[in-house]
């Protein structure tokens, strides 16, 4: 009997080695995951906030590119403004033009050459 209690306890000891090991090895695996995750993360935290960074910087270059359109824009509407007013006044000098050379050909008639494109 002492010899098969003996074959036993060493049997248990065994498994018990080979079930410390296997542990062991999991928890080894286990924790070289976690690591590797960890460094992930720590990169993706880097990379995120490059992100954010970069998206700042692209909000703030559209705020001033926006400022600088509406600036343009205000612009244009007062150059638009002023070609309107010399348009007119340009309309009311040929107008002026157009009614001297029509009194220059009932009188004489016959009108100078600048009347001619009038």
């Amino acid at each position: 009997m002492t010899y098969v209690g003996r074959r036993l306890n060493l049997a248990l000891v065994a498994a018990l080695l080979v079930l410390a090991a296997g542990t062991v090895g999991a928890t080894v695996l286990f924790q070289s995951g976690v690591s590797e995750v960890e460094a992930q993360n720590e990169q993706l935290r880097s990379q995120n906030e490059q992100l954010r960074e970069d998206l700042r910087s692209a909000r703030d270059r559209i705020d001033s590119l926006e400022s600088q359109v509406s600036g343009l824009e205000s612009e244009l509407a007062a150059a638009n403004e002023t070609l309107s007013a010399v348009r007119s006044e340009r309309d009311g000098y040929r107008e002026g033009l157009s009614e001297v050379c029509e009194q220059l050909r009932e009188e004489n008639g016959s009108v100078p050459e600048e009347c001619e494109n009038v």
